[in-house]
């Protein structure tokens, strides 16, 4: 931005890789900032490459991996787990500087990506392979850590893995959903999953957070699902207006399909007084029809 090009691209379905101050792409809209800004801009590149590799972000999720994060009593690794977020960056990243650290440099480490960027990582160096290839590999156990991007939070079966860990929190509250629903599926072989949303303190993210937090549960039994219109709720907490935000849960919890209302629910029939009843022989009979 501060040469006027434009790296903003929106990568959450693409995996557009960025890069800071990198070769000239395309003309930017931002035009004509004012000093203030440009001083903004610059406080920001300074900070970003102050930050070097040190990850709070990294260091936990090296916690949850090998057990050693507070109040873990089970290393992550062991049971399976995938990690996601938005950004390809971030989920690149995060694995070539896994395969750095002690405990993860003999195995292999899947990434799982849109426009041809998927692979794994082996003794340290990234192959780029089919997205079908690592299906595989996961279903069959020989991969037990795979990040990715969200273009593995649809129509892909982790049902292997055990666990989950979300870097950053999209957006669109939904997405959220469709990441846990990978390993959340039938012939998931754990009774139990276990997910950590990961968030800088004080951030947007963390607030948008605590806001949903003691809501979602409720929200998720009464629509099966988050509804998108919650992605007004992080406008709003943006914009430190959290009146406005829980307005918006209340409005949407509120309204309800009297159809869903009634029938969503199952009671117990008093099969006692029924006027039939099919043995085992007449209902395998019965069920073996065609409709």
């Amino acid at each position: 931005m501060l040469r006027g090009e434009n790296n903003s691209t929106d990568d959450e379905d693409e995996d557009v890789v960025t890069t800071i101050l990198g070769p000239p792409t395309e003309t930017s809209e931002f035009k004509n900032f004012t000093e203030a800004e440009l001083s903004s801009l610059r406080r920001c590149l300074d900070l970003l490459r102050q930050g070097g590799n040190q990850d709070p972000k990294l260091e936990a999720l090296v916690g949850y991996l090998q057990g050693s994060h507070t109040g873990i009593t089970q290393s992550w690794l062991d049971l399976g787990c995938v990690l996601f977020s938005q950004y390809y960056d971030t989920v690149r990243w995060i694995g070539d500087e896994m395969v750095k650290l002690a405990g993860f440099t003999g195995m292999d480490i899947g990434l799982y990506a849109g426009s041809n960027r998927s692979g794994f990582w082996r003794e340290g160096r990234f192959q780029r392979c089919d997205r079908n290839i690592l299906k595989e590999r996961v279903r069959s156990g020989e991969i037990k850590l795979l990040l990715g991007t969200d273009a593995a939070s649809e129509g892909l079966n982790l049902q292997r893995l055990g666990t989950l860990i979300n870097i950053d929190l999209p957006w669109n509250p939904p997405r959220l959903e469709q990441r846990k629903g990978r390993i959340r599926r039938i012939g998931q072989a754990r009774s139990e999953i276990w997910i950590a949303n990961l968030r800088y303190r004080d951030s947007v993210e963390d607030r948008v957070h605590q806001v949903l937090a003691d809501r979602l549960e409720s929200i998720h039994d009464l629509f099966g699902q988050i509804p998108d219109t919650l992605q007004d709720v992080w406008v709003q907490v943006a914009l430190d207006d959290e009146q406005a935000a829980r307005s918006l849960i209340d409005r949407t919890t509120a309204t309800r399909n009297p159809f869903d209302a009634k029938y969503s629910k199952v009671e117990d029939a008093d099969w006692e007084t029924c006027t039939s009843v099919l043995n085992s022989v007449s209902m395998k009979e019965v069920l073996s029809k065609g409709w």
